[in-house]
């Protein structure tokens, strides 16, 4: 089963005089987010990749990125590992949109000034299923790839550490129906 792009109305309330956030469900998951929410009614290419990547995975994901960064094509992730960080540094120097799913409350949480500015930009959204502040766990980081993949109509490993997370969840996606595309002939 392909994940089908976002297209439900969403509800906006202002949190201060500077930002609103919004909020919808997906998939009977309740989401908040900032930014711009139309990014969700696009196509995403979720991303994803180990902490520890060897150097084929790491190339591959470079050219991957500019690729899409000339096509503008939006992508959604953690962005959490250093791979992933990169990527992401990338897409926002490229001026690329891009959805950030976090595993935190959007208030009080602090942004990047290059988020900020994406985001004042209207090429950045920032997603969350959480409103309790708790410390990031390896449960939350799975709950937040697993929202990652479940927004995106596309999903992309660099690399996934055999026997990690990333592996296990790549394993989940695949028997509920999604495709997996691997960057790196090593990915498990």
């Amino acid at each position: 089963m392909q994940n089908q792009v976002v297209r439900q109305p969403f509800i906006i309330k202002v949190l201060d005089k500077y930002t609103e956030i919004w909020s919808f469900e997906k998939d009977s998951v309740p989401l908040q987010g900032i930014g711009d929410v139309a990014l969700l009614s696009r196509p995403l290419t979720a991303f994803f990749a180990s902490r520890r990547c060897p150097g084929a995975a790491i190339r591959a994901a470079t050219d991957w990125t500019l690729a899409l960064a000339r096509a503008k094509q939006p992508v959604v992730s953690g962005f959490h590992s250093p791979l992933e960080q990169s990527v992401l540094t990338l897409l926002l120097q490229a001026r690329c949109p891009v959805v950030a799913v976090i595993a935190r409350p959007l208030v009080g949480a602090r942004l990047d000034s290059a988020w900020q500015t994406a985001i004042a930009e209207r090429r950045m959204a920032v997603v969350t299923s959480h409103t309790a502040s708790r410390r990031l766990t390896e449960t939350l980081a799975v709950e937040r790839n697993d929202l990652a993949a479940l927004l995106a109509t596309r999903i992309v490993i660099a690399h996934a550490e055999p026997g990690g997370s990333l592996s296990l969840a790549q394993l989940r996606w695949r028997a509920g129906g999604d495709a997996v595309e691997l960057l790196s002939a090593s990915t498990g």
